[in-house]
């Protein structure tokens, strides 16, 4: 968990669409574990359909989206989603060069299985994360700690919330 909390912190909170209340398909704000092993799910996919191709709709989801979701029913998360600490995506097939949902959306999902993603229920086809929903606390839990060592060790408030003053000086120190 601690390199993925470490990925947050270093390249999420510093990013321009860190509070987007837009969607966000930004394939570098995902977590490098994460998106190489979707890179090979899709690598297997296209053996059985080499005509077909997959990119993300959305990446990383900022919270004021993700509430924006939560309050329309679309998700059963308010805060802090995966998307959120970009080790989910939401995927859609390309054939023909066109973004379409028509693929073998089964066959992704059994690839994603095989290796060890994270799919959710039949209500979100086309979501796929890096970590089980059973492990989701533990990850903000860490994310929390590594935010709280960041500001103690820059003379910030170490409440381990990403607030302005914390997210100004994490763009000092890791750049923009």
């Amino acid at each position: 968990m601690e390199p993925i909390a470490d990925f947050f912190l270093r390249r999420i909170i510093v990013s321009p669409g860190f509070n987007s209340p837009n969607p966000v398909d930004d394939q570098n704000l995902l977590f490098p574990g994460f998106l190489s092993l979707w890179q090979t799910c899709v690598e297997q996919y296209k053996e059985t359909h080499p005509n077909h191709d997959l990119t993300f709709t959305e990446t990383y989801r900022s919270n004021v989206l993700q509430e924006k979701y939560f309050n329309q029913g679309a998700s059963k998360i308010r805060v802090n989603g995966m998307h959120h600490y970009g080790i989910a995506g939401d995927a859609i097939f390309i054939i023909d060069g066109e973004q379409t949902y028509k693929g073998d959306i089964n066959l992704l999902r059994e690839i994603y299985v095989q290796n060890d993603l994270t799919i959710l229920g039949t209500w979100d086809l086309f979501h796929v994360q890096f970590i089980s929903v059973g492990r989701q606390q533990g990850l903000r839990d860490q994310v929390t700690a590594t935010i709280k060592t960041f500001q103690a060790a820059n003379g910030l408030d170490d409440d381990g919330k990403v607030g302005p003053l914390t997210i100004a000086k994490a763009k000092e120190v890791f750049g923009n």
